[in-house]
This record gives C-alpha cells, structure tokens and sequence, in this order.
C-alpha cells in the first residue's frame, strides 16, 4: 500500500501538524506502507532542512515559499500531480487547512481516494469565506479524522459533513520521551540554580493561544506557599517581551524563565525534571484553539502529571483527577488551585507521574495510534 501526506507543516521545525504527519509517516512504514510527503518546512534553515530530509527513510518534497498566492497555488498542483504520477499512491491523506483545499480541489483530476485530518482550528479561524471553503472541501473527501472529540464538535459545528468519520487522538514518540537519570535532572537544575526548586514546565509558542500568561497570573498565589517555586517556558518566543513585562508588573520576575526554543533532548531533560508540566491553552478570539495536547503525553512519558484547561482537546489527553488535573479556562485562580494541589501533596504528585507514564505507555503511543490509522485507511480503500 502507498500513501501520499500533504501535509502544511514538517519537521525538523516545530509544530503539532508536523509532527503529526512526521510520526505517522514513521509508523505507518513499520506497517508495511510505502510512503511520501509533500510539505512545507518553514521553521528551519535550508540546511537543517536537507540534512532532516535526507536522514529519513522516506522522501520529503519539500515546498518552498512561493509569494504570490495563485504562483503558491500552481507551483503546489504541480508538486502534487507529479507525486501521484510517479509514486502512484493508493491513498492520499491531507493534513492541514491549505492542504486539504488542495486535495478537494484536485480530485477530479488524481481520481485517488483521500482522507482529511482534522487539527482543530482549520474550522474557525480565518474569514467566514474561508470557513465556508472549508467545510465544503471536509465534507468531499472519502472520511475525515479528527484529532479529538472535542475538534470533531467543531468540525460539526462549521458545517462539515462528513461521508464517513473517526477520532483518533494525537500520541507521543515512547521511543525518545522517557524519565531521564536523576544525575541528568541535577545537573538540568544545577546549571540554572534551580536546585531544590518546584519546577512547573510549559512547551509551546509563547502566545496568547498556549496561555502561559494564566500561569503568570497564578503564580503569586503559588509562590505565597511554595516561595521557592519557577515557572520555566520552553518555545518559540513570540510573545516572551510582552509576557516577560507581565511577570515583572507582578512581582514574579525572577521567577519565570524563557529558554526559547530548545532541541529535543533538552525537552525531555526540562519534562523530567518539572514536577509539574502546566499548560492552560485558550480559545483566542480569533478562533484559535487547541485541538488536543501532544505536549501533555510527552511530558506524561517523562513521568511528569500534568494541570491543563478544561475546554479545549487538552483534556483528553489527561484523566482528570488519575494522570493530571483539570481547570477552568482563562482563570488563574484555579489554575494556582490546582498546582498547589499537587504541590502540596507529594505523595499524590508522585502517583499521578506515574499514573500518566502508564497510561501513556499503554495507550497513547504513535505506534498505537498509527495502527489505528492503518484500519481506517484500509476501510476507507475497501469502499
């Protein structure tokens, strides 16, 4: 079997789509798939971008940034038309607003059968003619997947009409996120002085939409009880002067800490070493959301629990009150409330660690959810 991704975002840049499409390429070749990707790599330079590529055991036809947006369109038919006729996929799987308009668009002309993913705010951000491009393009394709419960109702919402529909949830890479050694976390929190400090951990684009300005917020009342407590923020920093300046109004200064984007081994020394992972997403009105928490199952395979926002698709990836803890969204109140529940109770914040790291491991791997996908993509292959 061959499958084609299109995908709007590919490592080695970061970003919830990409690694996405990223590991399901992986996994799906383990499965016995032939596999090709179409995307765009634009949170890299050229050559760590070649260099990714070249190292994979599949190819990547990389996009490159056309400015005008009928060149853009033209130059990615192309792209696409090429790959089916060379590679001849069984199945094409489009993952991304741009993609997926892409998919429908050409599908008279590949007469492929192809599959949408859904992340989540492809159906509500962007112009109400947009919204409506998306929903009509969804709604053509063979099945759409959703990567959340709580993205599908937003799917349904926009108006998609699916002709056939799963859920999935997004996994985590069980072959790279693991508790690193405890002389790794001292020398982690050695090299920053952060030795005998409570260490709540965010991972993500410092921005309105991943909410680190909640915990801010919150962590005046956290440090009333646990003085000795940072907040260390891993992530493109987009918005760290304004979110810095925010923590300096509040007295929390010398408290919170941007390491900016940082290689994946020093991820997963930073989700070892928290005693929290805490990330309090929003719905920003613009429509942004987020459609699952990827992060969260990471940090979980690092034995780390996690205090997420209630009403978005982060909460599915915790068991509230088993793996992690859940709060209201947009309140830093009960955001502190729920950090200091565990902080206060080691035992509690220990069991939880261990809790997500189980679950985790049993099941929300990519290698799981990858074998998921296989029998969607079969069933859709036998129709």
């Amino acid at each position: 079997m061959r499958i084609l991704i299109l995908s709007r975002e590919f490592p080695p840049g970061p970003g919830g789509i990409g690694t996405h499409a990223y590991q399901l390429a992986l996994r799906l070749l383990d499965l016995g798939w032939q596999v090709e990707v179409i995307s765009r790599q634009d949170a890299a330079d050229a050559d760590e971008i070649a260099a990714f590529n070249t190292a994979q055991p599949f190819k990547v036809r990389h996009l490159r940034p056309v400015e005008s947006t009928a060149g853009d369109l033209i130059y990615r038919m192309r792209v696409v038309i090429d790959a089916v006729r060379t590679f001849q996929p069984d199945l094409i799987l489009a993952s991304g607003r741009r993609s997926v308009w892409l998919a429908a668009l050409l599908a008279p002309v590949l007469r492929k059968p192809w599959a949408a993913v859904g992340h989540g705010t492809e159906f509500t951000l962007g112009s109400s003619a947009n919204q409506r491009l998306t929903a009509l393009a969804f709604s053509r394709a063979a099945g759409v997947i959703c990567v959340s419960q709580f993205t599908r109702q937003r799917m349904l919402r926009s108006g998609v009409r699916p002709r056939a529909e799963w859920v999935i949830p997004n996994g985590a890479d069980d072959t790279r996120y693991a508790p690193v050694s405890a002389e790794t976390v001292r020398a982690f929190r050695a090299q920053r002085g952060w030795e005998g400090a409570r260490l709540l951990v965010t991972v993500g684009n410092v921005s309105p939409r991943k909410g680190q300005d909640i915990v801010i917020r919150a962590l005046p009342q956290v440090l009333r009880v646990h003085p000795n407590t940072h907040y260390v923020i891993v992530g493109l920093p987009s918005k760290q002067s304004e979110y810095a300046a925010l923590a300096e109004s509040l007295g929390v200064g010398d408290h919170v800490h941007f390491l900016g984007r940082q290689p994946q081994e020093e991820v997963i020394c930073a989700m070892s070493a928290a005693d929290l992972f805490v990330i309090t997403s929003r719905t920003t009105a613009d429509g942004d959301f987020e459609g699952y928490g990827i992060v969260v199952v990471e940090a979980a395979m690092c034995g780390t629990p996690s205090v997420v926002s209630r009403e978005s698709g982060l909460v599915e990836a915790v068991e509230d009150g088993s793996t992690g803890i859940a709060v209201a969204p947009e309140d830093p109140d009960d955001t502190a409330r729920g950090i200091l529940r565990l902080l206060d109770d080691e035992p509690l914040r220990r069991t939880m660690g261990e809790q997500a790291r189980a679950r985790a491991l049993s099941e929300q791997t990519w290698r799981q959810r990858a074998a998921e996908y296989d029998r969607v993509f079969r069933e859709l292959l036998r129709r």
